[in-house]
């Protein structure tokens, strides 16, 4: 993990416009360059103003995804679909969990599709458990998506 540069557009752009990878985000996969460009520069900006906690994934120098908190303490993630499988997601967030321990966080919480079958897994994988759901919370290309809330607790 490591904080994300203005160099990342190209692959994160690469990820981002992916219909598979993307399928379960709060919003359509990027069809421009351009749009891309305003997502990372929004995250650069808010990493500045301290705003925000998200972090670049990397692994053998390659760009693969995102994690972090836009804002705590909900955490998002995404990974390239060609490295699904491999547990770099769930290395990645047991590294996150341990950081936002180490900052003084009570806890972090996610909003997940409830189709999101693989990240429920992952999330309760890494100690996550359900605390609610919610229909038609948000609404993606014009499909209303549910949402199950997810929380671990990082003190006992």
């Amino acid at each position: 993990m490591r904080r994300v540069r203005s160099a990342d557009i190209d692959a994160i752009h690469a990820i981002m416009s992916d219909a598979e990878t993307m399928r379960f985000w709060s919003s359509p996969p990027h069809s421009t360059l351009a749009e891309t460009e305003k997502w990372l520069a929004s995250m650069i900006e808010a990493d500045r103003a301290g705003e925000s906690d998200e972090f670049i994934l990397e692994h053998q120098g390659r760009v693969i995804g995102k994690l972090g908190a836009w804002r705590h303490p909900e955490i998002g993630f995404f990974l390239d679909r060609d490295y699904w499988g491999r547990g770099l997601a769930s290395e990645a967030l047991l590294q996150f969990i341990n950081y936002a321990r180490d900052l003084g966080l009570n806890c972090l919480t996610a909003d997940v599709d409830p189709r999101n079958t693989a990240c429920l897994h992952l999330l309760a994988k890494c100690g996550f458990h359900e605390t609610g759901r919610q229909s038609a919370t948000y609404v993606v290309d014009g499909q209303a998506c549910d949402s199950v809330y997810l929380k671990v607790d990082l003190y006992p």
